[in-house]
């Protein structure tokens, strides 16, 4: 990573900025070129990317590997952030800590039976890399948001959000509006597009929360076509998603 340090803080002024993480899946990636071509026209078109690990670790690791240059070469004012996603065990989350992401984004608390959600958060806090947990109950949620250790998430994920829809959401926030609680990250991930996001932006946002939407919806073209990493695909796929959510 030669002297790029990571900073939550960046991590999260990007994604509040953006309020888009572009979920990047084995249909978008093959080979590690289509990593880095993909993540790379994210960044471009104004937002924060997430590549999943579905993608074999060794396409992962050696898209990084260029991805991580491309990333040190941008300035503080508009950072390239490394996201990565369905990281489901500590095995993974060493992994992707290793590799360099800046972010690290999970369908539940990662560490299953190994421990629990908290040891999450601490190994990305100790690694200053920006954690979101996902929950699914107000058990779930309660247990990441109400606590007296410090050892709070970055962002909360909402998976699958599609359980709950848009008023599902707004309701499971209820009960925790609180000022303590004001501006905090929700991702909603699953079941989300350019029809339905408006729909959980308005829902998150009347309970003062942060909407910040996880889709693969803006690669929905290059899906469709079967053309992983080609550049035309995915710039026309980004703007066709701009201007039909805008």
């Amino acid at each position: 990573m030669s002297d790029y340090k990571r900073n939550r803080d960046r991590v999260n002024k990007a994604i509040r900025k953006s309020g888009i993480v572009v979920v990047v899946n084995k249909n978008h990636v093959k080979e590690p070129e289509h990593m880095v071509t993909t993540m790379w026209e994210i960044y471009k078109a104004g937002y924060v990317a997430e590549c999943t690990f579905r993608i074999e670790e060794h396409i992962l690791r050696e898209g990084m590997k260029e991805l991580t240059k491309k990333r040190a070469e941008c300035s503080e004012d508009d950072p390239f952030i490394l996201g990565v996603g369905s990281v489901i065990n500590p095995k993974e989350l060493e992994s992707a800590i290793d590799m360099g992401f800046d972010m690290i984004i999970a369908p539940a608390n990662v560490m299953g039976g190994y421990g629990e959600g908290k040891e999450f958060v601490k190994l990305t806090r100790e690694a200053n890399v920006f954690s979101a947990p996902a929950i699914l109950s107000p058990t779930e949620l309660q247990y990441f948001i109400e606590r007296d250790d410090g050892l709070e998430p970055d962002a909360i994920k909402v998976f699958p959000a599609s359980v709950h829809g848009p008023s599902g959401i707004k309701a499971l926030l209820a009960p925790y509006v609180r000022e303590s609680h004001a501006g905090r990250i929700i991702m909603p991930t699953g079941g989300v597009d350019y029809e339905t996001g408006p729909k959980y932006q308005e829902a998150i946002l009347s309970r003062g929360y942060t909407p910040a939407l996880g889709m693969s919806a803006p690669l929905k073209l290059v899906e469709k076509e079967g053309k992983p990493g080609d550049i035309e695909t995915i710039r026309e796929s980004l703007n066709q998603f701009k201007q039909k959510f805008s």
